[in-house]
Protein backbone atom coordinates (compact mmCIF):
# COMPACT_ATOMS: atom_id res chain seq x y z
CA UNK A 1 0.00 0.00 0.00
CA UNK A 2 2.68 2.64 0.63
CA UNK A 3 4.78 1.68 -2.56
CA UNK A 4 1.33 2.64 -4.49
CA UNK A 5 1.30 5.25 -2.65
CA UNK A 6 4.85 6.84 -3.26
CA UNK A 7 4.36 5.71 -6.98
CA UNK A 8 1.03 7.94 -7.21
CA UNK A 9 2.45 10.56 -5.58
CA UNK A 10 5.99 10.47 -7.97
CA UNK A 11 3.34 10.35 -11.20
CA UNK A 12 1.33 13.32 -9.82
CA UNK A 13 4.53 15.50 -9.03
CA UNK A 14 6.33 14.32 -12.74
CA UNK A 15 3.03 15.43 -14.45
CA UNK A 16 2.87 18.47 -12.48
CA UNK A 17 6.12 19.78 -13.60
CA UNK A 18 5.66 18.55 -17.17
CA UNK A 19 2.87 20.95 -16.99
CA UNK A 20 4.87 23.72 -15.68
CA UNK A 21 7.81 23.32 -18.24
CA UNK A 22 6.71 26.16 -20.84
CA UNK A 23 6.33 25.19 -24.14
CA UNK A 24 9.23 25.67 -26.93
CA UNK A 25 9.26 29.17 -28.81
CA UNK A 26 7.28 29.37 -31.97
CA UNK A 27 8.73 30.76 -35.02
CA UNK A 28 7.36 33.53 -37.22
CA UNK A 29 9.46 33.09 -40.36
CA UNK A 30 10.31 36.98 -42.20
CA UNK A 31 11.60 36.14 -45.67
CA UNK A 32 13.25 39.83 -45.51
CA UNK A 33 15.37 42.01 -43.68
CA UNK A 34 15.09 43.86 -40.69
CA UNK A 35 12.85 47.00 -40.91
CA UNK A 36 11.05 46.86 -43.70
CA UNK A 37 7.34 46.27 -43.97
CA UNK A 38 7.06 42.87 -44.32
CA UNK A 39 9.53 42.45 -40.56
CA UNK A 40 7.46 45.41 -38.95
CA UNK A 41 4.27 43.16 -39.69
CA UNK A 42 5.55 39.92 -38.24
CA UNK A 43 7.10 41.44 -35.18
CA UNK A 44 3.89 43.40 -34.36
CA UNK A 45 1.89 39.76 -35.18
CA UNK A 46 4.55 37.99 -33.13
CA UNK A 47 3.97 40.21 -30.08
CA UNK A 48 0.25 39.58 -30.38
CA UNK A 49 0.45 35.61 -30.90
CA UNK A 50 2.57 35.41 -27.75
CA UNK A 51 0.30 37.73 -25.45
CA UNK A 52 -2.89 35.63 -26.77
CA UNK A 53 -1.61 32.05 -26.43
CA UNK A 54 1.40 32.14 -23.69
CA UNK A 55 3.71 30.97 -25.79
CA UNK A 56 6.65 33.06 -26.84
CA UNK A 57 6.97 33.69 -30.69
CA UNK A 58 10.33 34.19 -32.31
CA UNK A 59 10.74 36.35 -35.36
CA UNK A 60 13.32 34.24 -37.46
CA UNK A 61 14.28 36.25 -40.83
CA UNK A 62 15.25 34.49 -43.50
CA UNK A 63 16.00 37.06 -45.90
CA UNK A 64 17.37 36.25 -49.53
CA UNK A 65 15.77 35.16 -53.45
CA UNK A 66 12.79 37.34 -52.81
CA UNK A 67 10.95 35.39 -49.64
CA UNK A 68 12.05 32.39 -51.44
CA UNK A 69 14.35 30.94 -48.64
CA UNK A 70 11.87 31.39 -45.70
CA UNK A 71 9.12 30.12 -48.02
CA UNK A 72 11.02 26.71 -48.08
CA UNK A 73 11.59 26.92 -44.42
CA UNK A 74 7.61 26.79 -43.89
CA UNK A 75 7.46 23.91 -46.55
CA UNK A 76 10.06 21.72 -44.34
CA UNK A 77 8.14 22.96 -41.23
CA UNK A 78 6.53 20.65 -38.80
CA UNK A 79 2.68 21.34 -39.35
CA UNK A 80 2.39 21.30 -35.51
CA UNK A 81 1.01 25.39 -35.82
CA UNK A 82 4.14 26.51 -33.97
CA UNK A 83 5.86 27.91 -37.29
CA UNK A 84 3.84 30.53 -39.17
CA UNK A 85 5.18 33.13 -42.02
CA UNK A 86 4.29 36.56 -42.77
CA UNK A 87 4.50 37.62 -46.51
CA UNK A 88 3.75 39.40 -49.33
CA UNK A 89 2.16 38.39 -52.35
CA UNK A 90 5.11 38.90 -54.60
CA UNK A 91 6.81 36.01 -52.50
CA UNK A 92 3.61 33.71 -53.12
CA UNK A 93 1.96 34.62 -56.51
CA UNK A 94 5.16 36.17 -58.41
CA UNK A 95 8.14 34.28 -57.13
CA UNK A 96 7.50 30.60 -57.70
CA UNK A 97 5.58 31.30 -61.16
CA UNK A 98 8.98 32.89 -62.65
CA UNK A 99 11.20 29.56 -61.74
CA UNK A 100 11.29 26.24 -64.30
CA UNK A 101 11.84 24.19 -61.09
CA UNK A 102 9.79 26.07 -58.11
CA UNK A 103 10.92 24.73 -54.60
CA UNK A 104 7.82 25.29 -53.45
CA UNK A 105 3.70 25.31 -54.77
CA UNK A 106 2.61 28.06 -52.62
CA UNK A 107 -1.25 26.42 -53.53
CA UNK A 108 -0.22 22.84 -52.49
CA UNK A 109 2.08 23.47 -49.99
CA UNK A 110 0.94 26.21 -47.65
CA UNK A 111 -2.16 26.68 -45.34
CA UNK A 112 -3.54 30.41 -45.78
CA UNK A 113 -4.05 31.56 -42.06
CA UNK A 114 -4.81 35.32 -42.21
CA UNK A 115 -5.02 38.36 -44.96
CA UNK A 116 -2.32 40.96 -43.16
CA UNK A 117 -3.37 44.19 -45.00
CA UNK A 118 -3.77 45.34 -48.81
CA UNK A 119 -1.50 47.40 -51.06
CA UNK A 120 -2.50 50.11 -53.61
CA UNK A 121 -0.21 50.92 -56.76
CA UNK A 122 0.39 54.12 -58.20
CA UNK A 123 1.81 55.65 -61.05
CA UNK A 124 4.29 58.21 -60.68
CA UNK A 125 5.87 60.24 -63.65
CA UNK A 126 8.65 63.04 -62.88
CA UNK A 127 7.28 66.38 -62.43
CA UNK A 128 8.74 67.90 -65.45
CA UNK A 129 7.99 65.44 -67.60
CA UNK A 130 4.89 66.88 -69.90
CA UNK A 131 2.14 65.11 -69.16
CA UNK A 132 -1.21 65.71 -66.65
CA UNK A 133 -3.08 62.31 -66.97
CA UNK A 134 -2.98 59.03 -67.63
CA UNK A 135 -3.99 59.53 -71.44
CA UNK A 136 -1.08 62.11 -72.36
CA UNK A 137 1.59 60.24 -70.40
CA UNK A 138 0.34 57.13 -72.83
CA UNK A 139 0.56 59.40 -76.20
CA UNK A 140 3.90 60.52 -73.96
CA UNK A 141 5.36 56.92 -74.58
CA UNK A 142 4.10 55.97 -77.69
CA UNK A 143 6.12 59.22 -79.20
CA UNK A 144 9.31 59.15 -76.79
CA UNK A 145 9.68 55.08 -77.40
CA UNK A 146 13.26 55.32 -76.50
CA UNK A 147 12.52 57.18 -73.25
CA UNK A 148 9.70 55.11 -71.73
CA UNK A 149 10.47 53.39 -68.94
CA UNK A 150 9.44 52.37 -65.14
CA UNK A 151 10.97 51.61 -62.23
CA UNK A 152 9.86 49.10 -60.27
CA UNK A 153 10.89 47.65 -56.78
CA UNK A 154 12.95 44.56 -58.20
CA UNK A 155 12.58 42.29 -61.12
CA UNK A 156 10.36 39.62 -60.28
CA UNK A 157 8.45 41.38 -58.14
CA UNK A 158 4.43 43.38 -57.86
CA UNK A 159 5.53 46.30 -59.24
CA UNK A 160 7.21 44.39 -62.12
CA UNK A 161 4.47 43.15 -63.66
CA UNK A 162 1.99 45.55 -62.68
CA UNK A 163 3.99 47.94 -64.46
CA UNK A 164 3.78 45.35 -67.69
CA UNK A 165 -0.22 45.04 -67.18
CA UNK A 166 -0.52 48.81 -66.87
CA UNK A 167 1.43 49.55 -70.41
CA UNK A 168 -0.41 46.61 -71.73
CA UNK A 169 -3.54 48.19 -70.65
CA UNK A 170 -2.73 51.33 -72.35
CA UNK A 171 -1.29 50.12 -75.93
CA UNK A 172 2.72 51.23 -75.06
CA UNK A 173 5.88 49.67 -74.70
CA UNK A 174 7.31 50.80 -71.45
CA UNK A 175 10.96 49.07 -69.93
CA UNK A 176 11.11 47.67 -67.06
CA UNK A 177 14.04 49.26 -64.88
CA UNK A 178 14.48 47.12 -61.52
CA UNK A 179 15.97 48.89 -58.41
CA UNK A 180 16.60 47.47 -55.17
CA UNK A 181 13.09 48.83 -53.43
CA UNK A 182 10.84 51.70 -53.65
CA UNK A 183 13.31 54.33 -52.02
CA UNK A 184 15.68 53.70 -54.38
CA UNK A 185 13.16 53.74 -57.56
CA UNK A 186 11.44 57.35 -56.15
CA UNK A 187 15.03 59.12 -55.76
CA UNK A 188 16.10 58.26 -59.67
CA UNK A 189 12.24 58.95 -59.85
CA UNK A 190 12.56 62.81 -58.17
CA UNK A 191 15.91 63.13 -60.09
CA UNK A 192 14.75 62.53 -63.54
CA UNK A 193 16.49 59.36 -64.37
CA UNK A 194 13.61 57.87 -65.04
CA UNK A 195 10.39 59.57 -66.26
CA UNK A 196 7.79 57.38 -64.40
CA UNK A 197 7.40 54.50 -61.62
CA UNK A 198 5.41 52.02 -60.45
CA UNK A 199 5.43 52.17 -56.47
CA UNK A 200 3.18 51.15 -53.78
CA UNK A 201 0.94 54.71 -53.18
CA UNK A 202 2.42 55.23 -49.80
CA UNK A 203 5.76 55.31 -50.74
CA UNK A 204 5.25 58.49 -53.52
CA UNK A 205 2.76 60.35 -51.31
CA UNK A 206 5.52 62.50 -49.93
CA UNK A 207 7.00 63.31 -52.84
CA UNK A 208 3.95 64.52 -54.68
CA UNK A 209 2.71 66.24 -51.98
CA UNK A 210 6.05 68.44 -52.40
CA UNK A 211 5.22 68.51 -56.47
CA UNK A 212 8.33 66.87 -57.01
CA UNK A 213 6.10 63.76 -58.43
CA UNK A 214 3.06 63.70 -60.36
CA UNK A 215 0.51 61.22 -59.39
CA UNK A 216 -1.43 59.76 -62.65
CA UNK A 217 -3.69 56.65 -61.19
CA UNK A 218 -4.07 54.50 -58.52
CA UNK A 219 -5.10 50.70 -58.65
CA UNK A 220 -7.13 50.21 -55.96
CA UNK A 221 -10.88 49.90 -56.02
CA UNK A 222 -12.26 53.23 -54.54
CA UNK A 223 -10.26 56.07 -54.05
CA UNK A 224 -7.53 55.84 -50.83
CA UNK A 225 -8.30 58.44 -47.70
CA UNK A 226 -4.56 58.82 -47.83
CA UNK A 227 -5.00 60.11 -51.63
CA UNK A 228 -8.57 61.56 -52.12
CA UNK A 229 -7.94 63.60 -54.85
CA UNK A 230 -6.26 60.67 -57.05
CA UNK A 231 -8.30 58.91 -59.06
CA UNK A 232 -8.43 55.04 -59.69
CA UNK A 233 -7.45 53.58 -62.98
CA UNK A 234 -10.92 52.33 -63.09
CA UNK A 235 -12.36 55.86 -63.00
CA UNK A 236 -9.88 56.70 -65.72
CA UNK A 237 -11.19 53.55 -67.80
CA UNK A 238 -9.31 51.35 -66.92
CA UNK A 239 -11.29 48.61 -65.02
CA UNK A 240 -8.73 46.23 -65.94
CA UNK A 241 -5.92 47.62 -63.66
CA UNK A 242 -7.84 47.21 -59.94
CA UNK A 243 -5.50 45.52 -58.33
CA UNK A 244 -4.83 44.86 -54.91
CA UNK A 245 -1.63 44.06 -53.03
CA UNK A 246 -1.65 42.18 -50.30
CA UNK A 247 0.46 40.69 -47.01
CA UNK A 248 -0.64 37.73 -45.47
CA UNK A 249 0.12 34.94 -42.74
CA UNK A 250 0.58 31.36 -43.50
CA UNK A 251 1.29 27.91 -42.59
CA UNK A 252 2.53 24.42 -43.77
CA UNK A 253 -0.22 22.70 -45.37
CA UNK A 254 -1.40 19.92 -42.97
CA UNK A 255 -1.29 22.06 -40.22
CA UNK A 256 -4.68 21.08 -38.22
CA UNK A 257 -8.08 23.33 -39.19
CA UNK A 258 -8.77 24.42 -35.34
CA UNK A 259 -5.13 25.70 -35.32
CA UNK A 260 -5.34 27.76 -37.82
CA UNK A 261 -8.80 28.83 -36.62
CA UNK A 262 -7.09 30.10 -33.94
CA UNK A 263 -4.24 31.91 -35.28
CA UNK A 264 -6.75 33.72 -37.79
CA UNK A 265 -9.34 34.71 -35.06
CA UNK A 266 -5.80 36.06 -33.36
CA UNK A 267 -4.83 37.87 -36.07
CA UNK A 268 -7.94 39.08 -37.51
CA UNK A 269 -8.30 40.73 -33.57
CA UNK A 270 -4.41 41.85 -33.42
CA UNK A 271 -5.43 44.06 -36.91
CA UNK A 272 -7.97 45.85 -34.74
CA UNK A 273 -5.60 46.30 -31.73
CA UNK A 274 -4.62 50.88 -31.93
CA UNK A 275 -1.39 49.85 -31.69
CA UNK A 276 -0.93 47.78 -34.81
CA UNK A 277 -4.00 49.44 -36.89
CA UNK A 278 -1.56 53.00 -36.14
CA UNK A 279 1.44 50.64 -37.73
CA UNK A 280 -0.28 49.61 -40.65
CA UNK A 281 -1.76 52.99 -41.20
CA UNK A 282 1.86 54.03 -41.57
CA UNK A 283 2.56 52.12 -43.94
CA UNK A 284 -0.55 52.81 -46.30
CA UNK A 285 -1.91 49.00 -45.32
CA UNK A 286 -5.59 48.85 -45.17
CA UNK A 287 -6.74 46.07 -42.41
CA UNK A 288 -8.89 43.55 -44.33
CA UNK A 289 -11.21 40.87 -41.74
CA UNK A 290 -10.83 37.71 -43.94
CA UNK A 291 -11.41 33.94 -42.56
CA UNK A 292 -8.61 30.92 -43.87
CA UNK A 293 -10.69 30.00 -46.81
CA UNK A 294 -11.91 33.67 -48.28
CA UNK A 295 -7.90 34.32 -48.42
CA UNK A 296 -7.07 30.50 -49.83
CA UNK A 297 -9.81 32.04 -52.66
CA UNK A 298 -7.93 35.34 -52.93
CA UNK A 299 -4.34 33.94 -53.24
CA UNK A 300 -5.86 31.14 -55.85
CA UNK A 301 -7.46 34.00 -57.89
CA UNK A 302 -4.12 36.22 -57.59
CA UNK A 303 -1.71 33.21 -58.93
CA UNK A 304 -4.32 32.48 -61.87
CA UNK A 305 -4.84 36.17 -62.80
CA UNK A 306 -0.79 36.72 -62.79
CA UNK A 307 0.50 33.91 -64.12
CA UNK A 308 -0.73 34.63 -68.09
CA UNK A 309 1.06 38.34 -67.34
CA UNK A 310 4.13 36.48 -65.96
CA UNK A 311 4.76 33.79 -68.72
CA UNK A 312 3.99 36.49 -71.44
CA UNK A 313 7.06 38.56 -69.88
CA UNK A 314 9.54 35.94 -70.69
CA UNK A 315 11.05 37.16 -67.24
CA UNK A 316 12.88 33.99 -65.65
CA UNK A 317 13.52 34.61 -62.15
CA UNK A 318 16.40 31.76 -62.40
CA UNK A 319 19.98 32.29 -61.36
CA UNK A 320 21.47 33.09 -65.05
Amino acid sequence: MRARLILALVLVLGCAQALAQPRAPGRMLVGFPPGGAVDVLGRLFAEKISAATGRPMIVENRPGAAGQIAAEALKAAAPDGSTLMVAPDAAIVFRPQTLKQPPFDPLADFAPVAHAGTVTYALGVNAALPVKDLREFAGWAKSNPDRASFASAGAGGSTHFYGLLIAHMLGIELRQIPYKGSGPAIVDLVAGHVPSAVQPLGTMLAQAREGRIRLLGASSLRRSGAAPDLPTFAELGYPGLTVEGWFAVFAPRATPGEAIARMNTILVRAMHAPDVREKMRGMDLEARDMSAAELAALVKADYERWGPVIRSSGFSGDAP
